[in-house]
Formats: structure tokens, C-alpha cells, sequence
């Protein structure tokens, strides 16, 4: 049984980087069979050869829809206790470490605290080092909530989500808004081995295609 969901978060004027995006997830991840979870207002992707997409709203969002209400309310559709992001330009470029997820899975189910293993370092001295993989970040380290590749307990994130927010609202004041818990947040540490490998920051900056990154991965991945 599935104990995780994948959920791709995108908007529908970044559906050209679709293609690319599950192209490198189907090599790179095969062993992900589970239900994929598309967060974006209106398109619905087609054409992946990826059984399982499911492309949501069922009802379509308006362009000024709050991201954060459209993330919520995707949410209450995923039936797993976890969830994992994977933004729409993290294009895959090696293996998913498959096995360090489902350790994490047991980690989380062993101690119910634990809210997410986020899989990119932040900047920062670590409070502790745990599970010999991760570091625990004091509350007030910038950024220490974000939207890089992450494991979720679900029902954090729901309690945690203000429905008017960006994704820059969600990382700025959520980081902030973090403090107020007690629940645990891991971070990769800098020198361990990456569970999700792609373009440091994505490919996407400022709304458009970030250049230098994009071509190269094109170039050497043929995507």
C-alpha cells in the first residue's frame, strides 16, 4: 500500500515544462507508482505515459486563485497520511533515493513530532544531527520552511497553511509562523548523499525559463 502521495505544484502558464518534468520522472523514478497529484488552476496533463495523474482542481481555478487555497484544497483530496512536493521545475536529472524515503516514512510513523524531512540543506549551524542524514535547524534559521523537494506530514501542513498566501508568503511568514510549534522539521545536511537530484533553485527564475540551467539540462538529458 502506497504511504505517500507526489504532488507536483505548477500554475497553468508553466505547462510547457510538463513534458520535460514527468519524461524525467518516469526514468529517473520508477519505482513511484502511486497517485501524482497536478496543483494547478485549469490544464490537465495529457500525453505522459504515466498511469495515475491526477490532474487537479476537478473545477477550474480562476488565474487570481490564492496559491495556498488552491494547495489546501488539493490536499483534502490525497488520502495518504504523507505527502511529498516536487515543484514543476525540478526536472529529475539522477535516481530517486527510494529507500532513504521510505526510512523517513518509518521515522515519522515511529515519532508522530516529526513534520517533514526536507531534502535540500539550508544555510545555518544545526541544533543537532539526526538520524546521521539530517539536521535539526533552530526555529528562528531563515527559510526553514520551503518548497524544495519534502516529505510532509499531511496533516501539518493543513494546520499549518494560510489559505491567502503565495509561495513567497508561505516561505517567508510560514518560517516565522513555524516557530510557534513544537513539531520537528529535518534538513538535509550539506555533505550527505541528495534523495531528489535536480538543478539547484529549478529551472525557472523570475517567471521565466532560467537560461544557463535549462539549456544545459536540454543538452546533456535530451529532454
Amino acid at each position: 500500500m502506497q504511504k505517500f502521495t507526489l504532488m507536483m505544484l505548477t500554475c497553468d502558464k508553466y505547462s510547457d515544462i510538463w513534458p520535460a518534468y514527468f519524461g524525467q520522472l518516469r526514468k529517473y523514478w520508477p519505482q513511484y507508482t502511486g497517485e501524482i497529484f497536478v496543483n494547478t488552476e485549469s490544464k490537465r496533463v495529457e500525453g505522459t505515459g504515466i498511469k495515475n495523474i491526477i490532474s487537479y482542481p476537478t473545477e477550474n481555478f480562476q488565474w487570481d486563485t490564492p496559491w495556498s487555497y488552491r494547495l489546501y484544497k488539493c490536499l483534502e483530496q490525497i488520502q495518504t497520511e504523507y505527502v511529498i512536493f516536487l515543484m514543476d521545475d525540478f526536472i529529475l536529472t539522477d535516481y530517486v533515493d527510494q529507500e532513504e524515503i521510505e526510512k523517513d516514512i518509518s521515522y515519522m510513523e515511529n515519532d508522530k513530532t516529526i513534520a517533514c524531512f526536507n531534502y535540500l540543506p539550508i544555510p545555518g549551524e544545526p541544533e543537532a544531527i539526526k538520524y546521521d542524514r539530517y539536521m535539526q535547524m533552530p526555529k528562528k534559521t531563515p527559510f526553514r520552511i520551503n518548497l524544495q523537494a519534502a516529505l510532509w506530514r499531511k496533516s501539518y501542513l493543513m494546520k499549518f497553511i494560510r489559505k491567502h498566501e503565495n509561495p513567497w508568503q508561505f516561505e517567508n511568514w510560514g518560517s516565522i509562523r513555524a516557530r510557534r510549534y513544537s513539531d520537528k522539521i529535518y534538513h538535509l545536511r550539506k555533505d550527505a548523499k541528495r534523495v531528489f537530484i535536480y538543478p539547484d533553485g529549478g529551472i525557472i527564475a523570475d517567471e521565466r525559463w532560467h537560461t544557463e540551467a535549462a539549456v544545459e539540462l536540454l543538452k546533456k538529458r535530451r529532454v
